[in-house]
This record gives structure tokens, C-alpha cells and sequence, in this order.
């Protein structure tokens, strides 16, 4: 994947760094709505969602630590993935 297509709000994030955007160019596409939407489900993005109701600012911090850690555990579709959310 090119560069240019990760979305601007990913690009710009604050806790992803240069090298963590490079490890997100490695897959062909960006997961489906409905790959993004299954994960929903899965208790510990759950209780992620659940705790910043209301609150998008420290909900997208969270979600980018917990992306951040899956790039580095070599996650990156479930990276993608989290960071859709």
C-alpha cells in the first residue's frame, strides 16, 4: 500500500510514528467495514469502546496505544483494524 492512502487522521496521529505507519503500508487493502465492524465484539475492544462513551478524544488515544501495540506484536491487519474503529 502506498503511503498517500493511509487516511490523514492516522497520518497524523501523535502516538504512531514514522516507522509504525511504514509497518501499516505492508497490506495490499484496508480492511472492510464489516472486517472493522467484527471486532466489535471481541471483549477487550469492547471494554475499550465502553470506557471513553462520550469522551473521542481519549477514546482515539486509547485506540491508537492498543494499534500501536499490535504493530508491534506484527498485527497489522488487527491494527488496521483498531484504528478504523
Amino acid at each position: 500500500m502506498d503511503y498517500n492512502k493511509i487516511p490523514s487522521f492516522i497520518r497524523e496521529s501523535v502516538i504512531l510514528d514514522a516507522s509504525d505507519l511504514s509497518r501499516l503500508t505492508s497490506i495490499d487493502d484496508i480492511p472492510s467495514d464489516q472486517e472493522v465492524d467484527a471486532i466489535r465484539s471481541i471483549p477487550e475492544i469492547q471494554e475499550l469502546l465502553n470506557a471513553f462513551i462520550g469522551d473521542v478524544s481519549t477514546r482515539t488515544t486509547h485506540l491508537e496505544i492498543k494499534a500501536k501495540e499490535r504493530i508491534a506484536a506484527n498485527d497489522i491487519p488487527m491494527a488496521w483494524k483498531v484504528l478504523l474503529l
